[in-house]
């Protein structure tokens, strides 16, 4: 049994992840998950994104009915975006094909200036083809990010080479669309596998 983390404590966990950079897991003394248990914290909000297909894409509806891993990042990130993708495909490299079809990566960019669908599709599909890639308005992603507890900064001057400061931990939700586990970086491929799971079996069982 996960134990429900009030919304307020939620908050101030994921506040405090910022930035490209951040600490290796933390499990729970008597938790079985590698990841930090966070039942109850966050909902998925109904926020609609174009997909990297190019199709809209409502971040709840259409992420009903499977076992869902949302990440904020940038294409043009140098370290801790590229890392965790890779990271997460390892992982789904490691489940079976019924565990892979009850399972979804979804990466939403914090830089829709940049990133365009075409560009999320190519940048996405050098680590996993399944995955799925969001981009939308500045106030669209603000606001999912704001509701899952998700820190975003962009310099006033987005000319150039300019870097999205965004937090590192990687959220996921139940069939239901409620907050289960959190990752933070750094977090093994093969502890995301176990916590996968471990996870996908007790959604499964309830």
């Amino acid at each position: 049994m996960r134990i429900t983390m009030p919304l307020a404590g939620g908050l101030a966990l994921l506040a405090a992840l910022t930035a490209c950079s951040g600490p290796g897991s933390q499990p729970g003394d008597d938790s079985p998950y590698t990841g930090t248990e966070i039942d109850g914290a966050f909902t998925l909000p109904s926020i609609t994104f174009t997909d990297n297909k190019g199709e809209d894409y409502d971040l709840k509806a259409d992420s009903e009915g499977v076992t869902t891993a949302v990440f904020f990042g940038f294409t043009n990130c140098p370290d801790i975006c590229p890392t965790t993708m890779a990271d997460m495909a390892q992982a789904v490299d490691k489940l079976d094909a019924d565990q892979r079809e009850r399972f979804k990566v979804v990466f939403v960019t914090a830089d829709p200036d940049r990133d365009d669908p075409k560009l999320l599709d190519m940048w996405l599909s050098s680590f996993n083809p399944d995955f799925t890639g969001l981009t939308g308005s500045i106030d669209d992603t603000d606001k999912a990010a704001s509701d899952l507890g998700i820190s975003v900064e962009r310099p006033e001057d987005r000319e150039g080479d300019y870097q999205v400061g965004h937090g590192s931990q990687t959220l996921v939700f139940s069939p239901e669309g409620e907050s289960e586990l959190m990752w933070n970086y750094g977090t093994e491929p093969d502890a995301i596998a176990d916590d996968l799971k471990l996870l996908l079996k007790e959604d499964d069982a309830q």
